[in-house]
Order: C-alpha cells, then sequence, then structure tokens
C-alpha cells in the first residue's frame, strides 16, 4: 500500500458551502437556448437513425454554442469548484427524445461507463423500492437518504425530468475543503485517513477477487489529488472474514470526517429541478441526498437521469485503485461497473470526448 511517509500538507482549490451558497455565478451555468435546441436536433438525428447508445462511438458535432459551454463545464469540474449545475436543459420533449439529447450532451463530456452488471449506461435515479441496507441493493432505487459519498466513477451526471414532492435536496462538500478542516484540527486523524480502509464491493467484484478491496481516503498522487469515502462500503467490508478489522483509529477518524461533513457551513445545499444538470467530480467533491417522498397516487414519480463519465480531466490515482477502478492513469478510460468485474474494461484506453 502507497501509505504515507510524510506529514499530510494542504491541498489548494477547496471551498466552503456557505461561500459557493453567496455567489452562484461560481457553479450555476444556464443552457442557452440556443444550445437546448441544438441538443434536441442533434437527439432526433441520433433516433432517426435508429443509433445505439454505445459509450465509445465519436461524441456528435457540435456548434460554437454549445462547444463554449462544454468548456466551461470542463474548466469547472477539472478545476474549481469541481462541480457545476446547468439549468434549463429540455426535458419536455418526450422520454425518449430526453434521453438521447442528455446521452449526446454526457458524451460531449467524457466517456459513458458501465453502472451494472448488465450493462446499463444510462441509469434511473427514482424510488424502486430498494434498501440501502441490503449490501447488493443500490442507493439509486431507494428513496431513503443517502450519506456523503464518492461514486465509482471520474464524474457523474445527474439530469433532473421531474422533482419530488417532497424531498430528495442534493448536498455537496468540497473534498479538499474537507481535508484542510481535518488538517487544520486533527493531522493525526488526517495520516490515518491516508493509509489503507477495506472497502465492500458489494457483489460486484472482478472473478477471483475476495469481495472488498483496500483504499485510502485521502491520497496525493504524481501531483494529484483524490479523496474516496463511503462509510458504508467501509463498515459493509466487516461482512467479508478475510477483510482488515476496522482499527478504534479508522472508527475515529471516519466519526470526525462525519462530524465535519454536517457542520454548519461546510455543505452546499441545493434543489435539483426540472431540467437542472448537475455533473461533479467524484475525486474532488463528496455529495449525499435527503430522502425524500413521491405524491400519493402518481404513476410517475421523482426522476433524475445519470451517467457515469470517464474524464479527459481526470487525475491520476494510487496503485490501490486499480482494484476499483482498473486504470490509475489520469484521463484514461476507467470506473463504472461490468459483468466482468467493477471496472468496464472495453474502450479504447481514453477518456477523453
Amino acid at each position: 500500500m502507497t501509505g504515507i511517509r510524510t506529514a499530510p500538507t494542504a491541498v489548494a482549490g477547496d471551498w466552503l458551502g456557505a461561500d459557493l451558497a453567496a455567489d452562484p455565478e461560481q457553479w450555476r451555468l444556464p443552457v442557452p437556448q440556443q444550445v437546448a435546441d441544438e441538443m434536441l436536433t442533434l437527439a432526433r438525428d441520433f433516433l432517426d437513425k435508429a443509433a445505439e447508445k454505445d459509450p465509445h462511438a465519436p461524441p456528435p458535432s457540435a456548434g460554437p454554442a454549445t462547444r463554449s459551454l462544454i468548456g466551461r463545464v470542463h474548466r469547472r469540474l477539472a478545476g474549481f469548484p469541481g462541480f457545476v449545475q446547468l439549468t434549463g436543459f429540455p426535458v419536455d420533449a418526450g422520454s425518449e427524445l430526453v434521453e438521447a439529447a442528455y446521452w449526446l450532451f454526457g458524451r460531449l463530456i467524457g466517456a459513458p461507463v458501465s453502472q451494472t452488471r448488465a450493462g446499463n449506461f444510462l441509469g434511473r435515479v427514482e424510488d424502486q423500492g430498494a434498501k440501502i441496507a441490503v449490501p447488493t441493493q443500490r442507493g439509486h432505487h431507494s428513496s431513503s437518504a443517502l450519506a456523503f459519498h464518492a461514486d465509482r466513477t471520474d464524474v457523474i451526471g445527474l439530469l433532473c425530468v421531474r422533482a419530488a414532492a417532497e424531498g430528495g435536496h442534493s448536498q455537496l462538500v468540497s473534498s479538499k475543503a474537507l481535508h484542510n478542516l481535518i488538517l487544520r484540527e486533527r493531522p493525526d486523524l488526517l495520516a490515518v485517513l491516508y493509509r489503507a480502509f477495506p472497502h465492500d464491493q458489494r457483489g460486484e467484484a472482478p472473478p477471483g477477487r475476495p469481495g472488498w478491496c483496500e483504499l485510502p481516503v485521502f491520497s496525493q498522487f504524481a501531483g494529484d489529488f483524490s479523496a474516496r469515502y463511503v462509510r458504508r462500503f467501509v463498515e459493509g467490508s466487516q461482512r467479508h472474514e478475510r477483510a482488515p478489522r476496522l482499527t478504534a483509529e479508522q472508527v475515529a477518524a471516519m466519526d470526525f470526517m462525519d462530524e465535519l461533513l454536517h457542520r454548519q457551513g461546510v455543505a452546499l445545499q441545493m434543489e435539483l429541478r426540472p431540467g437542472d444538470m448537475q455533473w461533479i467530480n467524484n475525486f474532488h467533491i463528496l455529495h449525499a441526498r435527503s430522502a425524500f417522498r413521491d405524491a400519493a397516487g402518481l404513476d410517475e414519480g421523482r426522476l433524475l437521469l445519470r451517467l457515469w463519465l470517464s474524464f479527459a480531466g481526470s487525475p491520476a490515482l494510487p496503485p490501490e485503485y486499480a482494484d476499483m477502478y482498473g486504470s490509475t492513469t489520469g484521463g484514461a478510460y476507467r470506473g463504472g461497473v461490468s459483468a466482468a468485474g467493477c471496472w468496464s474494461e472495453s474502450g479504447n484506453g481514453e477518456g477523453r470526448p
């Protein structure tokens, strides 16, 4: 394991939710009408050609306005603040057309990776009755609150098609800010978080693997910072007899992280309304969701469309990440879940759009 050889140092580019809430222009961008119209035109052409959602097909040819918007998204994902919320994406054009437009927009940002063993590249985040306490059931099919976590991909995208009757609010925290707060207040615990923690792979480990792997919560490798924290998966690793037992230090470190995650002013909360898109750099941002409730008697409840993308601006990762992501090279095609294991093994080796 990489471990830690020297005292942790501060990382640049952090932010606090209270500061960003006061200045939403840093993270919120409108989708110009010209871009919305172009995406629908591209989607109609895509459907007319009966094209399949091939994650390795070349991205669509887009006009200057769309390319300019994509460039602004790229800069925010790879740099500050590590995420972006877009408003005004067309969602009233019929489900098939909306899905195609969203797929093509995502393809301009990066290369999709599979979200399930069945090879689903476009996910539906909706209440399907899943129980997150069951290790093999997924949170995006539950209406329960989801604690702060990072997904198994470089970038996660969410398009709100229908909002819940109540709840379902999104919360984001800068992993860099979290790191720096721990450095200032409990550097002893930060050193623990640079060492390996066991992670349950929840029935999606590659063949021949033990069902769990070991990853640090924080790492600085080849000049890049990355973070991965999913406490539910760390604690779930203990169901595997051969997984390392969590130490009192590790539990204390996670307890302190959770305390900071819920400290006033650290997280940024936002409500995703129909037509809003949220794109997150998973290595720099942790995200959470409040529980939600759909209106009684309705056939259609809250629905978000989800993409997991491999991204050209992704960081280099330490060797331990190979068990979870496949390639650890910055900008490589990696992450996700496939029939063969936790990462998508096909593709051209590039995360570039």
